[in-house]
């Protein structure tokens, strides 16, 4: 193996390669070092154990406004979502089965919040449809 690299003046064959795989790895420790915290991502949350589809009348929403379901589990860990009320539905991911509480309320542009109404919800299938009142 030695005699087919070419010799350089004073450098010897077996410190040729080594040079060669030290300064390959050097590299390539540098450049993930650079680059390497672009390729980090956070890890994906854990999938939801249910889907809480919502739903109410659109035909009785008025003017427009938003529907907000902010609900709460026994362990107390916020589940909210909201959206216009002439959609009719929106999803809420539960990340376990349980009994949630909270509030369903009409929400509007310029702040003004009205229609609260508390809301009790069992969350028990993978997949559950809950109706809830109008909020005006």
């Amino acid at each position: 193996m030695a005699r087919g690299l070419k010799k350089r003046a004073g450098m010897h064959p077996v410190a040729c390669v080594t040079g060669w795989i030290g300064s390959t790895t050097l590299a390539t420790v540098a450049f993930w070092s650079v680059f390497g915290a672009c390729v980090d991502t956070p890890l994906p949350r854990d999938e939801p154990q249910a889907r809480v589809i919502a739903a109410w009348d659109p035909l009785q929403c008025g003017e427009p406004h938003r529907v907000v379901i902010e609900l709460e589990d026994e362990a107390g860990i916020p589940l909210a979502s909201s959206a216009p009320c002439a959609l009719g539905a929106l999803t809420l991911d539960a990340p376990r089965f349980g009994l949630y509480r909270g509030q369903i309320y009409a929400w509007t542009l310029d702040g003004t919040v009205r229609s609260i109404a508390p809301l009790e919800l069992a969350v028990d299938a993978p997949v559950l449809r809950w109706y809830v009142p109008t909020p005006r």
